[in-house]
């Protein structure tokens, strides 16, 4: 579990500087704005559609998995560091780019199911959960810095190497992974495709919306409010912040499911309030409370989903909850930003709004004893 925590968090470190990165360079470009930030952010959510059904193909662990989408995304990263001027090209590069971080988002929660033998899960997953947002949360702050010394390009050429790097140290064992669940299957005969429950995957559908939202109205908003980049990070690193509480609080408190939804939805509401408030000396510190109260509600629930599914379901079923839910993500990304696309300046409201519907659509897995097949 010790090196699925190092790798899972360098990838975020990556990652999320390479994402701030580009949505940045999208949204303040010539002729940038609310629909050419909408068109990006749906084509990457493209990929979702046809992620699970490859998955439900692939026999190989979560392990080998993540080290064939790192390299993978290593591969497209080199390439959108060549177009990092036209952003037209970053629009269509970007959703090859999402390829391999939906397979991502898919192998790590195997991986770390194929894991949790060894650990608490309780444990393990807060611990990896504020790991990795630690990780999303000090790559933007550092990629403004970063790209005053070696510029657009320099950078993300920079996170084609880490991404390969996190590949290599990844790899270990994998091999060895594969040939064990190989012989497992022989032994049990042919496998039985894996089956989620319906209200588990519309449970994760939820999850790539949230961040979906947030993603779009943070550099817009940043920008009408007149502030930069350095903003954005800032801003942007509180919800890590927020996620790090919830890791913290969520591996010394054990909460129901009633007690869960509660704290989710005074976060979120909470979180709304403050981003409300009018624009002054103070935007930026009124957007970053609001940003870590979103954090910290959408963070304990992160935590707690991924303990419940590690807890009740085995790694093929996550890997097809996951897959599946990803997918549906793009239809609800698609009517929340038709919807606000009619009301720009109230696009902020979207992520607080789906935090508040997930966590009921969870606190429903939790309470729900039937086990409905799809």
């Amino acid at each position: 579990m010790i090196r699925y925590t190092v790798v899972s968090t360098a990838y975020r470190l990556f990652a999320g500087t390479f994402l701030v990165v580009i949505n940045w360079q999208i949204a303040t470009a010539e002729g940038g704005g609310y629909w050419r930030l909408v068109v990006s952010t749906l084509l990457s959510y493209l990929p979702a559609l046809a992620v699970p059904l490859v998955l439900r193909r692939i026999t190989i662990s979560g392990q080998r998995l993540s080290v064939l989408s790192l390299l993978y995304v290593a591969a497209v990263s080199f390439v959108v560091s060549f177009l990092v001027e036209n952003p037209t090209a970053l629009v269509v590069a970007n959703l090859f780019m999402w390829i391999g971080f939906f397979s991502l988002e898919a192998s790590w929660e195997s991986w770390f199911n194929e894991e949790k033998r060894r650990q608490d899960v309780s444990w393990a997953s807060s611990v990896t959960m504020s790991a990795n947002q630690a990780a999303l949360m000090i790559g933007p702050l550092l990629a403004p810095a970063i790209i005053g010394v070696v510029g657009t390009r320099g950078i993300v050429q920079a996170l084609t190497a880490g991404f390969a790097l996190v590949a290599a140290l990844s790899w270990p064992g994998a091999g060895a992974a594969v040939v064990a669940d190989t012989r497992d299957q022989a032994e049990a005969g042919p496998p039985e495709k894996p089956r989620a429950p319906l209200r588990l995957i519309a449970t994760f559908a939820l999850v790539w919306p949230v961040l979906g939202a947030f993603n779009l109205m943070l550099p817009l908003q940043v920008s009408d409010r007149g502030a930069g980049l350095v903003a954005v990070a800032v801003v942007d690193a509180s919800l890590g912040i927020g996620v790090i509480v919830a890791g913290v609080l969520s591996a010394r408190a054990r909460l129901s499911s009633a007690t869960l939804t509660k704290l989710v939805i005074a976060c979120a509401v909470l979180g709304g309030v403050l981003w409300a408030l009018p624009t002054g000396g103070a935007t930026v510190v009124a957007m970053a409370l609001s940003t870590f109260a979103l954090g910290t509600g959408f963070g304990a629930l992160r935590i707690a989903l991924r303990e419940y599914t590690a807890t009740h379901y085995d790694s093929a079923v996550t890997g097809h909850a996951v897959a599946l839910g990803n997918a549906t993500a793009i239809p609800v990304l698609a009517v929340v930003f038709l919807v606000f696309g009619a009301a720009q300046p109230l696009v902020w409201i979207a992520p607080f709004l789906l935090v508040i519907v997930m966590s009921y659509s969870f606190q429903g897995c939790r309470t729900w004893k039937a086990s409905l097949k799809i």
